[in-house]
């Protein structure tokens, strides 16, 4: 039997996941004798492009939930929920058949490595991460203690319920939102919509929410025309922005930052870390090879830069030559098909005990995308290539290719409710 364990309930993986479902409802064989497990720390994923709508309280927790569980089970694959610490590989890289140096069989296979969580292991002949990033940053003294970081996203129902007990606060309200890319510049703008509701009725003014940036400038992703799109819906909402602005620490009622006139604190009753992204310490304790990053450095098959049977995609892996590819969930969601075809490729691999008779599926990172940034009352603002705009029409554009990407898994999710316990005690934690 081949064991491939899916570590991580990212963008990718949900495709993965899809395809075995498809696969075994078509019959082909193709993942026929081949035990998946899909490991997972939460046993919900949120995704992300819905995360600033649902701050502001346009849609429900429900619209932009996964249920890993349910998934796995449609797809007849094992679920374990546990946090994995340190991903093992026995004997080094592989060969020229890029599944590592143990593929004789499908009957012969030793297992190329282990993934350890919660004290337990379970070994795989094929294993593929998807775990995501954690926020940057967090050596600032008070970030871990005081701060509410979107890294992982299923943090994003606390920051949910804070706004609503802020809402209800009598008096002015401060917020401050750090990190002024596009994760936080919609952040920021649904936290200042969402009290904005409450300002209305407070016998006082309704306080203040303020961007702070470590650069010189908001959205350095993007170019000039849409940083100054960006800039009037931050004044639209009457957020204050202060850029080249460090934070030397946070506190449970006030940040304290450095800027070009010198030293400041700005009151806060809530602050939203969202200040990059940083490797999950999973890499680091991991038999992977890694960038200079510290993230898993992985090939145009998306496998181990050093041919170890082990494949990644999304935020967690930086693409050999391709330094500059953004941690965004575009590229996550183009890699999935190369990555679904190079494992099922990998299986016929173990299977024949030989090499393929095609080389696997390459990847290479778009250097542009439909980008759609959510700015609240129902606009967004679009670019693409040289189009820069800026209404009611891009958020249409944006929601419905929202819904569309969660209508695709929520139909196989349903189908996992329906039939029944999880296969081989599919959810139970432990080997």
């Amino acid at each position: 039997m081949i064991r491939l364990v899916l570590v991580g309930g990212g963008h990718a993986h949900l495709h993965v996941v899809e395809r075995i479902a498809d696969s075994r409802a078509r019959g082909d064989g193709r993942w026929d004798g081949v035990e998946v497990v899909l490991v997972s720390a939460y046993p919900v994923h949120h995704y992300s492009g819905m995360l600033p709508g649902y701050l502001q309280g346009r849609y429900r927790e429900e619209e932009l939930r996964f249920n890993l569980q349910a998934l796995a089970r449609a797809a007849g694959i094992r679920f374990r929920e546990g946090w994995v610490d340190r991903v093992e590989v026995f004997g080094g890289g592989g060969g020229a058949a890029g599944v590592g140096p143990h593929a004789t069989s499908a009957s012969g296979t030793q297992p190329a490595g282990q993934v350890h969580l919660d004290g337990e292991s379970i070994p795989f002949h094929l294993a593929s991460l998807d775990v995501g990033s954690v926020a940057g940053g967090t050596a600032v003294p008070g970030v871990r203690e005081h701060t509410i970081a979107l890294r992982p996203t299923s943090r994003a129902v606390e920051l949910a319920r804070r706004l609503e007990g802020l809402q209800r606060r009598p008096g002015p309200v401060e917020a401050v939102v750090v990190g002024a890319g596009a994760a936080g510049f919609e952040v920021v703008l649904a936290v200042a919509e969402r009290l904005s509701r409450a300002g209305s009725s407070r016998e006082s003014s309704q306080g203040r929410v303020t961007l702070v940036e470590a650069g010189p400038e908001i959205l350095p992703e993007f170019s000039e025309r849409v940083r100054r799109r960006g800039l009037a819906e931050l004044g639209r909402w009457g957020v204050e922005v202060q850029t080249s602005t460090r934070v030397s620490r946070v506190e449970e009622d006030g940040v304290r930052v450095e800027g070009p006139h010198g030293e400041s604190r700005l009151p806060s009753h809530l602050t939203v870390w969202v200040a990059g992204a940083a490797p999950s310490p999973l890499l680091a304790a991991s038999d992977l090879p890694l960038a200079r990053s510290g993230f898993f450095q992985v090939n145009g098959a998306l496998q181990a830069a050093d041919d170890t049977p082990v494949w990644g995609a999304g935020d967690c892996i930086e693409l050999a030559g391709f330094p500059w590819m953004p941690r965004a969930g575009v590229y996550a969601v183009r890699q999935a098909p190369v990555l679904a075809d190079n494992l099922e490729m990998a299986v016929e691999v173990l299977r024949s005990g030989g090499g393929s008779e095609r080389p696997p599926r390459t990847y290479t990172p778009q250097t542009s995308f439909l980008s759609l940034l959510n700015t609240g009352g129902g606009r967004a603002l679009l670019r693409w290539k040289g189009v820069v705009a800026l209404g009611r029409w891009p958020w249409w554009l944006k929601d419905w290719i929202d819904r569309r990407f969660m209508t695709r898994y929520h139909g196989l999710e349903k189908l996992g409710m329906e039939v029944g316990p999880d296969p081989a005690g599919a959810g139970e934690r432990g080997e």
